[in-house]
């Protein structure tokens, strides 16, 4: 079933090129490099960058605990 949801999404571009997590052949480090050159860019063109970094991961995690139990 994983693979079919993959194959649909891609064929028909449900997730956007930004989704780094759920798609095939693209990593954390794609997500990092892409973070990585846009701020340079940013930075290299005088504007101001801001960025608000939030750890979801622990939060589904209590989430599922909380509806487990």
């Amino acid at each position: 079933m994983y693979i079919e949801l993959c194959e649909h999404s891609s064929k028909n571009n449900i997730l956007s090129e930004e989704q780094f997590g759920f798609r095939t052949k693209s990593t954390k480090n794609n997500a990092i490099y892409k973070l990585t050159n846009e701020i340079l860019k940013a930075l290299n063109n005088k504007f101001m960058v801001r960025g608000i970094l939030c750890d979801m991961e622990k939060a589904y995690f209590m989430f599922i605990i909380t509806i487990i139990l």
